[in-house]
């Protein structure tokens, strides 16, 4: 019976070891998932920022891009300007007559 209860204590005692070795290592895993958690969300959270930055500066070249006109939207308002231009001088011009 004394070598039963003993074989029984070891191993208990054997599976007490496995189960806290387990434990210290998963607890080591946990820890380390825990510390790439942390610095996934610093990196999400900056990249966030960086977004909204990038997102900003988007719409100020959109207002930029909407205010310069193309060039060849110049040349057409120029072409309209000097047309114009000469249809006022020769009103002036038959007024003048």
């Amino acid at each position: 019976m004394a070598g039963n209860l003993k074989h029984r204590l070891d191993s208990l005692k054997t599976k007490a070891e496995i189960l806290t070795s387990r434990y210290r290592r998963l607890a080591e895993e946990k820890r380390a998932a825990d510390m790439t958690i942390a610095e996934l969300r610093l990196t999400v959270e900056r990249q966030q920022k960086e977004m909204a930055v990038l997102k900003q500066k988007i719409e100020y070249l959109s207002v930029v891009t909407t205010i310069t006109p193309r060039r060849e939207d110049v040349e057409r308002t120029r072409s309209m300007l000097s047309e114009l231009i000469r249809e006022i001088d020769k009103c002036i011009t038959e007024l003048t007559e």
